[in-house]
């Protein structure tokens, strides 16, 4: 009897553990630029879902503010790093299945208008050199799968955007994205419109997924809530990995359509370039 009361114990015990696995999924996920509009976002809802996530901060004292930490340390799985150094970026990449690369460069407003990037911070420092320490980092460390995000509007040359502070920034997020598909990891690159606040909830909007900046031809809106860009980092980590990885695309919203919520759909027509509309885009179900 009491052989098969242990017995019995054991297996709940086995039980318990195996479902803790299942529920994060075996995944351990870093998130560079964790504490940005969009970083914050990506993490606690991956968090919230059960995952063990990882954090490159620059600032602690961000992180306690924006993110699901309690002691926002090392043991809280929140590192203090940058990402244009990478020997502040092995530890945190030890045991990592997947990168998500939320970095990037931030033009600041000087006082006569005009707008600079701070030393070390610009364009070609953070969103290609930068992404190149990152993606060499996540390959020497055996990360499975990355996951970038970068921007619409790189196939226009020298773009307002580029002579923002005179940083090219979409130049070098292009070239960002580049150092990544060559170098040999499964990746999946998101490419949204203009960012809308926080303060806009995921999923009223349909999500409209195109190529080549084919979006930016007037067919929808030029903008998508951040949440609705955390949504869709989310669900690519929850997919199954072979369904997202190796795809490319632009990121866009329609605000006069529902959302249903099909990221399987947004996913398998982010990866067909042939089902593109003859005007380049490709409204998808989500």
């Amino acid at each position: 009897m009491a052989r098969n009361y242990c017995m019995h114990a054991l297996l709940l015990v086995l039980i318990a553990l195996t479902s803790g696995a299942r529920a994060s999924g075996d995944e351990v996920v870093l998130i560079t630029g964790a504490t940005g509009r969009t970083g914050a976002l990506v993490y606690n809802l991956l968090k919230k879902d059960g995952y063990t996530i990882r954090g490159i901060v620059r600032s602690v004292d961000k992180a306690r503010e924006v993110l699901d930490c309690s002691s926002c340390d090392t043991g809280d799985g929140i590192y203090v790093g940058d990402v244009t150094d990478e020997t502040t970026l092995t530890t945190p990449m030890e045991g990592v299945t997947r990168l998500i690369i939320l970095s990037g460069s931030v033009p600041l407003k000087a006082d006569n208008g005009t707008y600079y990037f701070p030393p070390g911070g610009y364009p070609k420092d953070v969103d290609f050199n930068g992404v190149k320490k990152q993606v060499i980092a996540a390959k020497k460390a055996g990360v499975k799968h990355v996951l970038l995000v970068s921007s619409m509007g790189t196939t226009t040359p020298n773009s307002f955007l580029d002579r923002l502070g005179n940083g090219q920034a979409l130049f070098y997020k292009l070239n960002g994205e580049a150092a990544l598909m060559s170098a040999g990891l499964p990746f999946t690159i998101v490419k949204p419109a203009g960012l809308l606040g926080e303060e806009l909830p995921a999923g009223t909007r349909r999500l409209v997924i195109g190529h080549d900046d084919h979006l930016m031809d007037g067919v929808t809106s030029m903008a998508i809530p951040r949440a609705d860009v955390a949504d869709v980092l989310k669900e690519a980590i929850k997919q199954p990995m072979e369904a997202t990885q190796n795809i490319r695309f632009d990121l866009s919203s329609d605000p006069t359509r529902p959302a249903t919520g099909d990221f399987r759909k947004l996913f398998e027509d982010a990866g067909n370039l042939s089902a593109d509309d003859d005007d380049g885009s490709k409204i998808s179900l989500a």
